[in-house]
């Protein structure tokens, strides 16, 4: 390299860009002024910025696309997730089913399940197929909810980016601006369907999102006539009406099918804002909207200028709601129907599967439940027409006057009954509730609700069963004097006690099958206090599950109500008394072989979106209340009742050819008459009384009405079903012995009058004392 190519290198300190001479002279052109030189611009620099710029944008964008998809992945993989289950959710074929719940019943014949009866709310909810719904309401809702229907996906994307930024702008302009027209909303009818099946959060901002993923499936899976018929029969009116059918009779109590054009138009427009187009409480508005929504059926082609100026000039013309006529409204429950309801909603809440009734309701009335009954539907058939019966066939048509605690007023009330059977599972086949017509739905069920005084149908489940279950007394014992001890009245004066319900004592000995058969209250006395208060308390309570008995309470009056006594648990005069139901299912170890299953109105509660048992009661636990032995004898002590005791010339000795066996009960006060029957198939609770207690004056009328009825149920209910016999203790654990019928021992050869006892196998019978020669 040539020396003269060479550049010095620059002095420290100084600047290698334009460092001049050591001895600073000027290297600047001529005319500038002091300073250092300007170094010239470098062609090309716009273009580097212009690239550097480029670069970040490149960057930026590919950051933009990265995030995209990865928020792209997300919501496919949330959207995924949130619709796994809309096969089911939206399947419009079964939404009729699964919209409301319904009662089964097993059909004799087929052995399979057959609806009984399809539940409803208050809400009118009806279910109308689409081609009973006419044309002008459904194009009537096409005009003014989305008159796309026919042909956009389930969502229109045009109002949906339009609604959306309508939105915008308005929230910044505090509404004084907005884009286009707002009497349709961004929401498709296929949308609104959606949201009315799954009744999505509106405070959910993606609520939309899943909304319009679901609208194009669902469009994509059903035809718009399924789709349409679906929305009608789902959109929500005023208060708790909804599908067009319920408003179609809430508004003009007719058919939806039977609908004028203006009144299509009506029951349109209230959906938008139920409470401000109310046409009963906001007529004005309504008939504004109304016509309206016809002005926009004639603009889009879908009425005739006829149609629409007859239709604008019509009167709402509603009914008053007082003088409606129509009985379409579903409801008109059974009593059993009332009872699985409820039975239903506290089992729901007992399980935890809702937290309140008002929760547990809404799922039993409106989450598609198939609920399997236990209903027999020939005998509550059966049991509805005898106790629909008038008073004067088998009860007493005894109108008489009381007085109301709460008002004072005088009212009058005549004579009323229930009765509920059960099986030996704890089944309940048929209860009703009441006498006469059944003029309300879910309103008083005696069987079930009503706490009665239960008379002398409390002795056997007491004091005879445990009695002879501890091996206190046999079955002829004669170990008792039928008397009476006297006893201080809450007014400081003696009485006699217990009162026989005759009024009269024999001061003899009396046997126990005696006292039974004719319901003897001392003897019964007796034989409660042999097993003693707490005993019986404790099995009445805990085996038997009566809810009912008080163990201590403090009354409003400073009083302690208690019913741990020989009177409430023998005689039956509790502080609050025994429901029909409860009673029944004491009695079933008469029947049962000394075992007793809780009661229930229902087998398995099924979803029928999802086919999940919600609640099963087939693995009910079942429970030893007495021994076998003493079930038996204790069923051969109340077939006394029926062959020669208080229900003797009756009738039912036997019925359909099997033995029955049962008791009556009458409360001393003659306020409350029962009759608890068994047969090898049921178990019967009968009751006769007024709901304001007062005494019957039923002897002058005939025989016992409780018994009378159980006995027509009972003969109808068991025609043609196989002769069977109630269940026997094991093999050798009861015997049968001659007794004496004067004293109760063993018949020697020298007893006058003897009869055939059960007895325990290891429980010796002492040879009677009385004829020993």
């Amino acid at each position: 390299m040539n020396e003269q190519n060479r550049k010095p290198a620059p002095r420290r300190g100084a600047s290698a860009r334009g460092s001049g001479s050591s001895s600073g002279a000027s290297a600047r052109p001529a005319g500038a002024q002091g300073g250092a030189p300007k170094k010239p611009k470098k062609k090309g620099g716009a273009k580097r910025v212009w690239a550097n710029i480029g670069r970040v944008l490149v960057v930026l964008v590919s950051i933009g696309v990265i995030v995209a998809s990865v928020l792209a992945v997300m919501l496919s993989l949330y959207v995924v997730k949130v619709t796994a289950n809309d096969a089911s959710l939206l399947n419009l074929e079964n939404l009729k089913l699964s919209y409301s719940s319904t009662i089964y019943a097993i059909d004799p014949q087929t052995g399979k399940p057959e609806p009984y009866q399809r539940l409803v709310d208050n809400a009118d909810r009806i279910w109308v197929d689409g081609n009973q719904i006419p044309d002008n309401l459904k194009n009537a809702f096409i005009a003014v909810e989305d008159k796309t229907f026919r042909e956009n996906s389930g969502v229109n994307f045009k109002r949906t980016i339009s609604a959306t930024a309508n939105l915008v702008l308005s929230r910044l302009t505090g509404g004084r601006i907005t884009l286009y027209d707002t009497e349709q909303g961004a929401s498709t009818i296929t949308q609104q369907l959606i949201k009315n099946i799954t009744g999505d959060d509106d405070r959910d901002p993606l609520r939309k999102v899943r909304e319009i993923f679901r609208a194009i499936s669902l469009n994509g899976r059903y035809s718009k006539d399924t789709i349409l018929e679906a929305y009608l029969n789902t959109v929500g009116f005023m208060g708790n009406t909804c599908g067009v059918q319920a408003c179609a009779y809430n508004l003009y109590d007719k058919d939806v099918g039977q609908l004028t054009l203006a009144q299509c138009a009506t029951v349109a427009a209230i959906t938008n804002n139920p409470t401000k187009y109310n046409p009963r409480t906001e007529p004005e508005n309504n008939l504004q909207r109304r016509n309206m929504i016809l002005g926009m059926m004639l603009e889009q082609g879908l009425i005739t200028q006829a149609d629409h100026d007859a239709a604008v000039a019509e009167p709402l013309n509603l009914v008053d709601p007082s003088e409606k006529q129509n009985t379409a409204k579903v409801g008109g429950n059974s009593y059993f129907t009332d009872m699985v309801i409820d039975e239903v909603i506290t089992d729901l809440v007992n399980e935890g599967i809702c937290e309140t009734r008002s929760e547990a309701s809404a799922l039993l009335f409106n989450g598609g439940l198939a609920i399997y009954s236990t209903v027999d539907t020939n005998l509550q058939s059966i049991m509805e027409e005898v106790m629909a019966k008038e008073p004067g066939n088998y009860y007493p048509d005894q109108e008489v006057e009381y007085k109301d605690k709460a008002t004072g007023e005088t009212k009058t009330q005549n004579v009323q009954g229930a009765m509920i059977t059960i099986d030996y599972t704890g089944a309940v086949k048929g209860v009703v509730g009441g006498l006469g017509e059944k003029t309300a739905d879910r309103g008083l069920n005696r069987a079930v609700g009503s706490l009665r005084q239960t008379g002398s149908t409390m002795k056997p489940i007491g004091a005879y069963a445990l009695g002879i279950d501890y091996n206190y007394i046999t079955y002829s014992d004669g170990g008792f004097i039928d008397d009476w001890v006297e006893e201080i009245n809450d007014n400081g004066t003696m009485r006699k006690w217990p009162r026989n319900y005759s009024g009269k004592y024999t001061e003899q000995r009396m046997l126990v099958c005696d006292a039974l058969a004719n319901s003897i209250n001392t003897i019964a006395v007796r034989v409660g206090k042999l097993v003693g208060p707490d005993d019986l308390f404790d099995f009445m309570t805990n085996t038997l599950g009566i809810t009912s008995l008080v163990e201590n309470r403090t009354e409003a009056n400073g009083l302690i109500s208690s019913d741990i006594g020989v009177g409430p648990l023998v005689l039956g005069s509790m502080t609050d008394g025994v429901s029909l139901a409860e009673m029944a299912h004491a009695y079933m170890m008469f029947g049962d072989g000394g075992t007793v299953t809780p009661l229930h109105s229902y087998t398995t509660v099924e979803n029928v979106q999802t086919g999940e048992i919600v609640l099963d009661n087939t693995l009910l636990p079942t429970t030893r209340a007495i021994g076998e032995d003493t079930a038996m004898i204790m069923n051969k002590l109340l077939r006394q009742v029926i062959t020669r005791g208080t229900a003797a010339g009756t009738g039912t000795n036997t019925i359909a050819g099997m033995e029955t066996v049962g008791k009556t009960g009458t409360t001393s006060d003659d306020k409350d008459h029962w009759f608890i029957g068994l047969t090898p198939y049921y178990v019967t609770a009968t009751w006769m009384g007024y709901d304001q207690p007062q005494e019957l004056a039923w002897k002058a009328y005939g025989k016992h009405p409780p018994t009378l009825a159980w006995k027509e149920v009972m003969e109808r209910a068991q025609e043609g079903l196989e002769a069977k016999n109630f269940p026997t203790a094991p093999a050798n654990t009861v015997v049968t012995k001659t007794y004496c019928t004067e004293s109760g021992g063993e018949a020697g050869p020298l007893c006058p009058s003897t009869a055939t006892g059960y007895y325990k196998a290891d429980q010796p019978l002492e040879p009677c004392d009385i004829h020993v020669g």
